[in-house]
């Protein structure tokens, strides 16, 4: 076994893949795999038995634009942006309070314990704009505070002017967040709204489990996918230009 050792030490190339491999074995094997299956059964076709019929075509993509499922995304669009937009003036004061005004012992109380647990079941999707936020204003040198302070400027326009700026990336984080676990949500709105606040969550969820229409609930979610990596890359190239007029 030691000679083994010596032997991946005395090669990093060999070494580096012999790590590596373990990494792309589970990636292979865990995402791209059922990711590919998922792709295949969007194509195919449900039989009356509700078993899949692998007979391919684009028919579950061009029902998936039907006015009844373009309502449903809709829904879950709006309730996805309301929900980041209250989360964002919910999460930030807590933020900024944790990170800049708490105590250390009270600061320790509010994260990685039983109470921060406990917050995050009572918030739901709270959680996600706290922390991010939280993780840019604790690196946070408080000494531009003090110099915007020193120039004439009052607490508020420090906080729009300096602090509120230099959050951005946080807030960015917390946002995308946010807005991807909302916009998938299925347990919630089943849960507290039933049939006549279906979101597109569940109307996968449903073509799963209920309709088994494996197929449709398919393309439905690449559907989705989609959507969403298109809006986070659109966000992120935003918040990097963003963020370069401001530095």
């Amino acid at each position: 076994m030691e000679h083994v050792i010596q032997f991946f030490r005395r090669r990093p190339v060999l070494r580096a893949a012999s790590l590596l491999a373990g990494s792309l074995v589970w990636l292979v094997g865990f995402f791209l795999v059922p990711l590919a299956y998922l792709l295949t059964v969007s194509f195919a076709h449900r039989s009356p038995y509700g078993t899949i019929e692998w007979t391919f075509g684009l028919g579950n993509y061009s029902r998936a634009f039907q006015p009844l499922y373009l309502e449903i995304y809709w829904r879950s669009f709006w309730m996805a942006l309301v929900t980041t937009s209250v989360c964002a003036v919910l999460g930030y004061p807590v933020a900024y309070t944790i990170a800049l005004r708490a105590s250390p012992r009270l600061r320790s109380t509010l994260l990685n314990t039983p109470s921060a647990v406990f917050i995050g079941l009572v918030y739901g999707e709270l959680p996600f704009m706290i922390l991010p936020i939280y993780a840019v204003l604790q690196k946070f040198d408080r000494s531009l505070l003090e110099a915007a302070q020193d120039l004439g400027a009052g607490r508020w326009r420090t906080f729009f002017r300096v602090t509120l700026p230099l959050s951005a990336p946080g807030f960015a984080a917390g946002a995308v967040l946010v807005f991807i676990s909302s916009v998938g949500a299925f347990i919630t709105p089943d849960l507290l709204g039933g049939a006549r606040t279906m979101m597109v969550g569940n109307l996968i969820q449903n073509q799963f489990a209920l309709v088994r229409d494996q197929p449709f609930g398919s393309a439905v979610a690449f559907l989705l996918t989609a959507v969403v990596l298109l809006m986070l890359l659109t966000g992120l190239r935003r918040a990097q230009r963003v963020t370069r007029e401001m530095f």
